[in-house]
Order: C-alpha cells, then structure tokens, then sequence
C-alpha cells in the first residue's frame, strides 16, 4: 500500500485549494470523459513545509520523478495532467507536479482474511483494520485504487522494489496487513 506520510521531525507541505476542477471525482478509478484545463492550479498550504514527492488529498500529485519512475517499472493506468502549484507565504512555483487520475478501481481485498468495518455494502467505503489482498483479483494491474476502499493505493511488489531502486525519500510502504485505511 503507497502512502506518503513524510519525515516525522520536519513540517511536510500541503494542498490548500485545487481550482477549476469542482464536481470531478478522482477516486472512482476511471478516464475523464470531458477535457481538463491544464495547467491545473493548486494552493499549497501557506505554512512551510518539504515538498513531498506524492500529495493525496482527494486528489493525487506526484513528483514528474516519481510519475517517471512508476511508468518506468510499468505501470501504464495512469492519467497524468500539468499542474502549477503556489505557495502563497513564499511566492513558491512548482510546476514539476502532475495531477494524477489512477485508473483502475478493483474489488481485490479478501474480506474473509482481513478485519474491517463495512457501512452497507462493502465496497468504496470500508474502514480496514487489516486487509488482505487477493492478488488473484488485480487483473494485472501493478498499481490500482482498492474498490474496497477508495482512498488505498495497491503497488505491486516488483513496482515498490523498482521505486526503492530510485533513491526517492519519503515514500511509504506498508504491507497491506498492516494498513489502516
């Protein structure tokens, strides 16, 4: 499971507002069926902070090194838009950041072997304690948001290794039995 939590002795920086992007859903795991303005303009935080090379906050940015790097080890579901990025306590530009649609939403957990909380059915919305993922059910993808539970990046050992490989700080990995999402 891809997380990004950052060092925990330093302030990490944050989205504050995406604009022009109101009434679109980035976590249903599908292609925008309508065009998008690009570059797409984002309002970090204003309190300082590490640049970190994936933000997800209902929408996902990665570093264009990170992005490269994923694609690299082969993963080929990703739409990737041009972002601008300001922060506005230091007049900061970032435009080394793509805004991120994974394609690819899969119902892969083993609900039998993991411990969750379902609300209704358990799809989009299940709180994991511990989760399971039966590989069996990715449908090759290497990386996919769980249908299970939307929020969940899933990446293929062979992705993490060939991330690992590129020196990229502040990536986090967890074993899906260990995830709480």
């Amino acid at each position: 499971m891809l997380e990004c939590y950052g060092p925990a002795d330093q302030e990490r920086a944050g989205i504050q507002t995406v604009h022009g992007l109101e009434g679109l859903n980035w976590m249903l795991g599908r292609s925008f069926v309508e065009p998008i303005s690009t570059p797409i303009q984002i309002t970090m935080d204003p309190d300082d902070g590490i640049m970190m090379p994936m933000f997800s906050r209902g929408i996902v940015l990665m570093s264009e090194q990170l992005l490269n790097c994923l694609q690299a080890a082969g993963v080929d579901n990703l739409d990737d838009y041009a972002t601008e990025l300001f922060n506005p306590k230091t007049g900061q530009h970032f435009s080394n950041y793509r805004a991120v649609n994974i394609i690819g939403l899969v119902a892969a957990a083993d609900l039998a072997q993991s411990d969750y909380q379902a609300h209704g059915s358990p799809l989009v919305d299940v709180d994991f304690d511990s989760l399971s993922v039966d590989p069996k059910k990715s449908r090759g993808f290497l990386l996919f948001r769980l249908a299970e539970c939307v929020s969940g990046i899933v990446v293929h050992e062979s992705v993490k290794r060939h991330v690992e490989k590129s020196g990229i700080r502040y990536l986090d990995w967890l074993p899906p039995n260990e995830w709480i999402g």
